[in-house]
């Protein structure tokens, strides 16, 4: 039992640190991962390794060619939509759910957060990727945790952290005009929360998740993708 232990801890390390190269684009689309040289440099055996990479596929992160290998997905318009479609049919309802939830002092928290986002001139001025991850973070992420639904909570995280791969390689930099929509989209979600509007929450979430389709569409095409 130990030793299995073990190598389930082994795998769920690989499975992080490879995922994260995927996100990050230093595994970029296309590339082939080379098990042998994962296993020497993380002096592991190639067992786990393969584990780890059997997890990503079936999440949607890696392919398999026959007799060549393991290969990071490509990214397409059409895959970005694909999610952005599922995205908008469970986290209005994940945000619905979470407004009857959330405690009084946890949204007074979220406010507190949305402002500080709003007046770091920096993020503002430089990182609109940096201030879209910090909201999603704060709104999106509160929203997921007190969703009352695990199943839910988990599909959703999945599908942001593929959103992320993609905003990631566009290298998101919005204009002001653009941080204050998004901004505003966020906020309006929050206010919902605040009257503990079920209908009035899974509407803003809607309209925001369908706005931020549309930008990251506009961007990515921008991006030659």
């Amino acid at each position: 039992m130990g030793s299995r232990i073990s190598r389930m801890n082994v795998t769920e390390e690989i499975y992080k640190i490879v995922k994260e190269d995927i996100l990050t684009h230093k595994l970029p689309a296309g590339e082939k991962v080379n098990i042998d040289q994962l296993a020497r440099t993380l002096e592991v055996s190639n067992i786990p390794i393969r584990e780890a990479l059997s997890r990503l596929q079936s999440e949607g992160y890696l392919h398999m060619v026959p007799f060549k290998g393991m290969f990071v997905n490509l990214m397409s318009l059409q895959q970005l939509n694909e999610i952005f479609e599922i995205r908008l049919q469970l986290e209005p309802l994940a945000a619905g759910k979470a407004a009857l939830t959330i405690p009084d002092g946890k949204l007074a928290q979220l406010s507190s957060a949305l402002d500080s986002i709003r007046t770091n001139e920096t993020v503002r001025a430089n990182d609109g990727l940096q201030m879209i991850t910090e909201m999603n973070d704060s709104i999106h992420g509160t929203i997921l945790e007190y969703c009352d639904n695990h199943s839910l909570r988990t599909l959703v995280n999945g599908y942001i952290e593929q959103t992320q791969r993609y905003l990631t390689f566009i290298e998101l930099n919005l204009d002001v005009d653009d941080r204050e929509v998004e901004w505003a989209e966020h906020h309006a979600i929050l206010q919902e929360l605040i009257r503990r509007n079920v209908n009035g929450a899974s509407a803003a979430m809607f309209e925001h998740i369908n706005q931020a389709r549309q930008r990251a569409n506009v961007h990515f095409r921008n991006t030659g993708g």
